[in-house]
């Protein structure tokens, strides 16, 4: 078994939980978009003031929520740089002359650097699962906090009615 391989495992996995807070966000910004798709559609002015005043709260966490969801899926700046095009991330891959140059330069690559390229993406990934990770715990929160204003405001519309 090559000295790399258990590298590209850890690489994989982190990768993958990368994948997984993306997947988790798309989730939220559905549920959260229903929320305020609701609120919106709940908005008449048959319906009294006090469930109007709940809608605020409604939309606001809802709308942060989805905000933090979008941060996110969206790519972030600030993080390090690499000492050298590597032969493992795409970008770094694809900036290369043609098909035989990337060829060429991955074989003549001692497999001692391959293992420190990996280390130093999966380092890189690390960082981004730890930032997508922070703050959809965030937007989790305030979801919950949408979902306790809706039903609030679903029982107050029924008792109102």
């Amino acid at each position: 078994m090559s000295q790399t391989h258990p590298a590209f495992e850890v690489l994989n996995y982190n990768q993958q939980l990368i994948q997984f807070a993306d997947a988790k966000a798309g989730n939220l910004i559905v549920i959260n978009s229903l929320f305020i798709a609701a609120a919106q559609a709940g908005h008449s002015s048959s319906h009294p003031l006090l469930l109007k005043l709940v809608q605020v709260p409604l939309v606001l966490a809802a709308g942060l929520a989805l905000a933090m969801c979008l941060l996110v899926i969206m790519n972030r700046a600030g993080l390090p740089k690499m000492p050298r095009k590597d032969c493992i991330f795409f970008g770094d891959i694809a900036q290369r002359k043609n098909m035989n140059q990337f060829v060429q330069d991955f074989t003549s690559c001692p497999e001692q650097q391959h293992l420190e390229d990996s280390l130093r993406r999966t380092y890189i990934l690390a960082l981004i699962a730890n930032r997508k990770f922070s703050i959809y715990g965030w937007a989790q929160m305030l979801t919950a906090a949408a979902a306790l204003i809706w039903l609030g405001h679903s029982a107050l519309s029924i008792v109102l009615a």
